[in-house]
Protein backbone atom coordinates (compact mmCIF):
# COMPACT_ATOMS: atom_id res chain seq x y z
CA UNK A 1 0.00 0.00 0.00
CA UNK A 2 1.24 3.53 -0.61
CA UNK A 3 -0.25 5.98 2.32
CA UNK A 4 0.73 10.05 1.67
CA UNK A 5 0.10 12.52 4.12
CA UNK A 6 0.21 16.29 2.42
CA UNK A 7 0.58 19.18 4.18
CA UNK A 8 0.78 22.90 2.69
CA UNK A 9 0.04 26.24 4.93
CA UNK A 10 -0.51 29.53 2.97
CA UNK A 11 -1.42 31.01 6.56
CA UNK A 12 -3.67 32.97 4.52
CA UNK A 13 -4.69 36.45 6.16
CA UNK A 14 -1.78 36.83 8.43
CA UNK A 15 1.44 38.85 8.52
CA UNK A 16 3.50 36.14 6.84
CA UNK A 17 1.99 35.18 4.46
CA UNK A 18 3.08 32.34 1.69
CA UNK A 19 1.31 31.96 -1.74
CA UNK A 20 3.12 28.31 -3.03
CA UNK A 21 2.53 25.89 0.25
CA UNK A 22 -1.25 24.60 -1.05
CA UNK A 23 -0.32 24.84 -4.86
CA UNK A 24 2.84 22.63 -3.96
CA UNK A 25 0.52 20.02 -2.05
CA UNK A 26 -2.08 20.12 -5.08
CA UNK A 27 1.33 19.38 -7.16
CA UNK A 28 2.93 17.05 -5.77
CA UNK A 29 -0.25 15.02 -4.81
CA UNK A 30 -0.79 14.86 -8.88
CA UNK A 31 2.61 13.20 -9.15
CA UNK A 32 1.67 10.34 -7.06
CA UNK A 33 -1.80 9.79 -7.79
CA UNK A 34 -0.13 9.58 -11.80
CA UNK A 35 3.48 8.37 -11.30
CA UNK A 36 4.13 6.56 -8.32
CA UNK A 37 0.38 5.18 -8.10
CA UNK A 38 -0.67 6.56 -4.70
CA UNK A 39 -4.39 5.64 -3.87
CA UNK A 40 -4.62 6.69 -0.20
CA UNK A 41 -4.12 10.18 0.32
CA UNK A 42 -4.68 12.77 3.71
CA UNK A 43 -4.30 16.56 2.87
CA UNK A 44 -4.54 19.45 5.36
CA UNK A 45 -4.38 22.52 4.02
CA UNK A 46 -5.79 25.90 5.50
CA UNK A 47 -9.01 24.94 3.08
CA UNK A 48 -9.26 21.55 3.82
CA UNK A 49 -12.11 20.82 6.87
CA UNK A 50 -9.14 19.07 8.65
CA UNK A 51 -6.75 21.87 9.61
CA UNK A 52 -2.83 21.64 9.77
CA UNK A 53 -2.82 22.20 13.69
CA UNK A 54 -0.02 20.72 15.75
CA UNK A 55 -2.68 17.92 17.26
CA UNK A 56 -3.92 17.55 13.74
CA UNK A 57 -0.48 16.75 12.14
CA UNK A 58 0.78 14.49 14.88
CA UNK A 59 -2.17 12.57 15.15
CA UNK A 60 -2.16 11.70 11.30
CA UNK A 61 1.31 10.59 12.31
CA UNK A 62 0.32 8.59 14.74
CA UNK A 63 -2.35 6.89 12.24
CA UNK A 64 0.14 6.61 9.62
CA UNK A 65 2.62 4.34 11.85
CA UNK A 66 -0.47 2.41 12.94
CA UNK A 67 -1.31 1.48 9.67
CA UNK A 68 1.57 0.76 8.00
CA UNK A 69 2.93 -2.36 7.56
CA UNK A 70 6.14 -4.01 5.66
CA UNK A 71 6.43 -3.38 2.32
CA UNK A 72 3.96 -0.39 1.94
CA UNK A 73 5.66 3.00 1.22
CA UNK A 74 4.43 6.80 3.29
CA UNK A 75 5.27 9.82 1.30
CA UNK A 76 4.87 12.75 3.56
CA UNK A 77 5.16 16.12 1.93
CA UNK A 78 5.33 19.62 4.40
CA UNK A 79 5.22 22.88 2.28
CA UNK A 80 5.18 25.81 4.75
CA UNK A 81 7.33 27.61 7.18
CA UNK A 82 10.23 25.86 8.99
CA UNK A 83 12.25 27.55 12.48
CA UNK A 84 14.30 26.50 15.04
CA UNK A 85 14.22 26.37 18.52
CA UNK A 86 16.41 25.65 21.18
CA UNK A 87 17.65 21.96 21.64
CA UNK A 88 16.77 20.55 25.24
CA UNK A 89 18.11 17.36 25.20
CA UNK A 90 21.44 18.59 23.34
CA UNK A 91 21.38 16.34 20.39
CA UNK A 92 21.98 19.49 17.88
CA UNK A 93 25.70 20.73 17.52
CA UNK A 94 24.14 24.27 16.68
CA UNK A 95 22.61 24.14 19.90
CA UNK A 96 19.22 24.57 18.02
CA UNK A 97 16.57 21.93 16.73
CA UNK A 98 15.12 22.24 13.30
CA UNK A 99 10.90 22.43 13.35
CA UNK A 100 7.70 23.04 11.24
CA UNK A 101 5.24 25.76 11.88
CA UNK A 102 1.85 23.81 11.86
CA UNK A 103 -1.19 26.34 11.19
CA UNK A 104 -1.84 26.96 14.98
CA UNK A 105 2.25 27.28 16.30
CA UNK A 106 1.42 30.76 17.67
CA UNK A 107 -0.82 28.65 20.10
CA UNK A 108 0.26 25.01 20.24
CA UNK A 109 4.02 25.40 19.16
CA UNK A 110 6.32 23.99 17.07
CA UNK A 111 6.60 20.76 15.72
CA UNK A 112 10.69 20.13 16.34
CA UNK A 113 12.66 17.44 14.23
CA UNK A 114 12.69 15.43 17.96
CA UNK A 115 9.22 15.33 17.65
CA UNK A 116 9.53 14.05 14.24
CA UNK A 117 11.52 11.26 14.81
CA UNK A 118 9.93 10.01 18.21
CA UNK A 119 6.37 10.12 16.49
CA UNK A 120 7.27 9.05 12.98
CA UNK A 121 10.63 8.23 11.53
CA UNK A 122 11.21 5.59 14.15
CA UNK A 123 8.26 4.01 13.74
CA UNK A 124 8.50 2.70 10.58
CA UNK A 125 8.55 -1.26 10.50
CA UNK A 126 11.26 -3.17 8.81
CA UNK A 127 10.81 -3.37 5.15
CA UNK A 128 8.17 -0.18 4.88
CA UNK A 129 9.71 3.16 3.13
CA UNK A 130 8.80 6.46 4.24
CA UNK A 131 10.02 9.06 2.17
CA UNK A 132 9.73 12.91 3.60
CA UNK A 133 10.01 16.16 1.80
CA UNK A 134 10.61 19.32 3.78
CA UNK A 135 10.14 22.30 1.61
CA UNK A 136 10.66 24.69 4.63
CA UNK A 137 13.11 26.88 6.18
CA UNK A 138 15.95 25.04 8.49
CA UNK A 139 14.82 21.93 7.52
CA UNK A 140 18.65 20.03 6.64
CA UNK A 141 18.50 18.00 9.62
CA UNK A 142 14.89 18.04 9.82
CA UNK A 143 14.49 14.59 10.60
CA UNK A 144 17.53 13.84 12.58
CA UNK A 145 18.20 11.13 10.20
CA UNK A 146 22.08 9.28 10.83
CA UNK A 147 23.37 9.65 7.17
CA UNK A 148 23.33 12.90 5.28
CA UNK A 149 24.45 13.72 1.78
CA UNK A 150 25.23 17.11 0.51
CA UNK A 151 26.16 18.40 -3.10
CA UNK A 152 28.46 20.97 -4.10
CA UNK A 153 28.81 20.48 -8.10
CA UNK A 154 29.90 23.53 -9.92
CA UNK A 155 29.53 24.73 -13.71
CA UNK A 156 32.57 23.86 -15.75
CA UNK A 157 32.63 26.96 -17.51
CA UNK A 158 33.87 29.09 -15.13
CA UNK A 159 34.90 32.24 -17.52
CA UNK A 160 31.42 31.91 -18.55
CA UNK A 161 28.32 33.81 -17.23
CA UNK A 162 25.20 31.69 -15.09
CA UNK A 163 23.24 30.19 -17.81
CA UNK A 164 19.60 30.65 -17.41
CA UNK A 165 18.46 26.66 -18.16
CA UNK A 166 19.87 23.39 -16.45
CA UNK A 167 22.26 20.61 -18.83
CA UNK A 168 23.67 18.70 -16.66
CA UNK A 169 26.70 17.77 -18.51
CA UNK A 170 27.97 21.10 -18.10
CA UNK A 171 27.99 20.61 -14.48
CA UNK A 172 30.71 18.86 -12.56
CA UNK A 173 29.27 16.15 -10.08
CA UNK A 174 30.57 16.62 -6.24
CA UNK A 175 28.97 15.20 -3.51
CA UNK A 176 29.60 14.47 -0.10
CA UNK A 177 28.57 11.66 2.87
CA UNK A 178 28.46 12.53 6.52
CA UNK A 179 27.43 10.08 9.36
CA UNK A 180 25.78 11.77 12.37
CA UNK A 181 26.04 9.00 15.19
CA UNK A 182 24.50 10.46 17.39
CA UNK A 183 21.30 9.32 15.59
CA UNK A 184 20.80 5.74 15.79
CA UNK A 185 19.67 3.87 12.73
CA UNK A 186 16.29 3.23 11.98
CA UNK A 187 13.96 -0.11 11.28
CA UNK A 188 12.54 1.53 8.28
CA UNK A 189 13.68 2.99 4.96
CA UNK A 190 13.49 6.77 6.19
CA UNK A 191 14.49 9.24 3.49
CA UNK A 192 14.46 13.10 3.79
CA UNK A 193 14.63 15.59 1.33
CA UNK A 194 15.33 18.91 2.58
CA UNK A 195 14.62 22.36 0.72
CA UNK A 196 17.37 23.82 2.56
CA UNK A 197 20.38 23.28 5.48
CA UNK A 198 19.86 23.94 9.25
CA UNK A 199 21.12 27.38 8.83
CA UNK A 200 19.66 28.32 5.62
CA UNK A 201 15.80 29.95 4.63
CA UNK A 202 13.73 28.24 1.48
CA UNK A 203 12.09 30.39 -1.11
CA UNK A 204 9.08 30.64 -1.61
CA UNK A 205 8.92 31.73 -5.46
CA UNK A 206 6.74 31.46 -8.70
CA UNK A 207 7.25 29.12 -11.75
CA UNK A 208 7.34 29.42 -15.26
CA UNK A 209 3.52 30.27 -15.68
CA UNK A 210 3.46 32.53 -12.76
CA UNK A 211 2.11 29.98 -10.41
CA UNK A 212 3.57 30.48 -6.85
CA UNK A 213 5.48 27.33 -5.71
CA UNK A 214 8.20 25.98 -3.40
CA UNK A 215 11.62 26.29 -4.95
CA UNK A 216 12.26 22.40 -3.91
CA UNK A 217 8.85 21.33 -4.89
CA UNK A 218 9.15 22.70 -8.92
CA UNK A 219 12.68 21.65 -9.26
CA UNK A 220 12.06 17.86 -7.56
CA UNK A 221 8.84 17.70 -9.81
CA UNK A 222 10.59 19.40 -12.92
CA UNK A 223 13.61 16.61 -12.01
CA UNK A 224 11.24 13.78 -11.63
CA UNK A 225 8.94 14.71 -14.62
CA UNK A 226 12.15 14.86 -16.61
CA UNK A 227 13.84 12.06 -15.80
CA UNK A 228 12.16 8.17 -16.31
CA UNK A 229 12.33 6.88 -12.26
CA UNK A 230 13.51 3.15 -13.22
CA UNK A 231 17.15 4.51 -13.86
CA UNK A 232 17.25 8.02 -11.89
CA UNK A 233 19.62 7.80 -9.26
CA UNK A 234 19.76 9.92 -5.90
CA UNK A 235 22.81 11.29 -6.80
CA UNK A 236 21.24 12.35 -9.85
CA UNK A 237 18.29 14.02 -8.12
CA UNK A 238 20.70 15.96 -5.75
CA UNK A 239 22.61 17.12 -7.94
CA UNK A 240 19.96 18.37 -10.19
CA UNK A 241 18.18 20.30 -7.31
CA UNK A 242 21.29 21.64 -6.18
CA UNK A 243 22.11 22.96 -9.80
CA UNK A 244 18.74 24.04 -10.64
CA UNK A 245 18.48 26.32 -7.19
CA UNK A 246 22.09 27.57 -8.07
CA UNK A 247 20.98 29.08 -11.61
CA UNK A 248 17.78 30.77 -10.20
CA UNK A 249 19.74 32.76 -7.86
CA UNK A 250 19.02 30.81 -4.24
CA UNK A 251 21.23 30.91 -1.63
CA UNK A 252 19.68 27.25 -0.16
CA UNK A 253 21.06 24.24 -0.78
CA UNK A 254 19.10 20.98 -0.50
CA UNK A 255 19.98 17.90 1.70
CA UNK A 256 18.90 14.27 1.24
CA UNK A 257 19.50 12.62 4.42
CA UNK A 258 18.40 8.84 5.24
CA UNK A 259 17.98 6.23 8.17
CA UNK A 260 20.49 4.05 6.95
CA UNK A 261 23.72 4.68 4.58
CA UNK A 262 22.48 5.38 0.72
CA UNK A 263 24.27 4.55 -1.98
CA UNK A 264 23.26 7.26 -4.05
CA UNK A 265 24.12 5.11 -7.70
CA UNK A 266 20.77 3.12 -6.70
CA UNK A 267 17.58 4.39 -8.38
CA UNK A 268 15.27 7.21 -6.37
CA UNK A 269 12.14 5.73 -4.19
CA UNK A 270 12.41 2.62 -4.88
CA UNK A 271 15.86 1.37 -3.47
CA UNK A 272 15.59 0.84 -0.02
CA UNK A 273 19.65 0.64 1.37
CA UNK A 274 20.82 -2.45 3.44
CA UNK A 275 21.25 -1.17 7.48
CA UNK A 276 24.78 -1.93 8.02
CA UNK A 277 26.89 -0.10 10.87
CA UNK A 278 30.25 0.37 9.61
CA UNK A 279 30.34 2.08 6.04
CA UNK A 280 28.28 3.80 3.81
CA UNK A 281 26.95 0.91 1.42
CA UNK A 282 24.08 -0.05 0.37
CA UNK A 283 22.08 -2.49 -1.62
CA UNK A 284 19.50 -2.59 -4.25
CA UNK A 285 15.94 -4.16 -3.58
CA UNK A 286 13.00 -4.56 -4.83
CA UNK A 287 9.88 -2.93 -2.49
CA UNK A 288 7.71 -5.48 -1.59
CA UNK A 289 3.85 -4.54 -2.57
CA UNK A 290 0.36 -5.39 -1.66
CA UNK A 291 -3.05 -6.32 -4.17
CA UNK A 292 -5.57 -5.29 -1.90
CA UNK A 293 -6.38 -1.41 -0.51
CA UNK A 294 -7.19 -1.37 3.09
CA UNK A 295 -8.81 1.90 4.18
CA UNK A 296 -7.43 4.36 6.65
CA UNK A 297 -9.36 3.48 9.69
CA UNK A 298 -11.40 6.46 11.82
CA UNK A 299 -9.39 9.71 10.26
CA UNK A 300 -12.15 11.75 10.43
CA UNK A 301 -13.13 10.69 14.06
CA UNK A 302 -9.41 11.16 14.99
CA UNK A 303 -9.08 14.66 13.56
CA UNK A 304 -12.24 16.42 13.45
CA UNK A 305 -12.65 17.45 17.42
CA UNK A 306 -9.08 19.03 17.13
CA UNK A 307 -8.60 22.55 18.04
CA UNK A 308 -8.39 25.40 14.98
CA UNK A 309 -6.32 28.42 15.00
CA UNK A 310 -4.83 30.81 12.68
CA UNK A 311 -3.39 33.60 14.40
CA UNK A 312 0.63 33.43 12.94
CA UNK A 313 2.80 36.28 13.02
CA UNK A 314 6.36 35.20 11.21
CA UNK A 315 8.25 37.27 8.01
CA UNK A 316 9.00 36.11 5.04
CA UNK A 317 10.27 36.49 1.72
CA UNK A 318 9.53 35.95 -1.92
CA UNK A 319 11.84 35.62 -4.78
CA UNK A 320 10.74 34.40 -8.56
CA UNK A 321 11.66 31.55 -9.90
CA UNK A 322 11.86 31.48 -13.71
CA UNK A 323 13.81 27.84 -14.78
CA UNK A 324 12.60 26.49 -17.42
CA UNK A 325 14.97 22.61 -16.68
CA UNK A 326 16.39 20.85 -19.31
CA UNK A 327 18.48 17.07 -18.51
CA UNK A 328 20.29 14.37 -20.34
Amino acid sequence: MKYALLIGINYIGTDSELYGCINDINNIGAFLQSVRNYTLFIHMTDNTNIKPTKANILAAFNLLVQVVKPGDEVWVHYSGHGSLMRDMNRDEESGYDSCICPIDFQHSGFISDDTIRTNLVLKIPKDASLYIVLDACHSGTGCDLRYKYDDSSYYINKNKPMPNKYVPSEWALVQTSYELKKYSQTRGNVYCISGCQDNQTSADAYDTTGQAAGALTFILLSASRSNPLQTYKWKHLLKDICCGEKINGFSQRTAITSGGPLNLENTVFTTPPVIVSSNMVSKKDTMQSSSTRPQLPNLKSMLTNLQISKSIKMQSNKIRLNMPMNYY
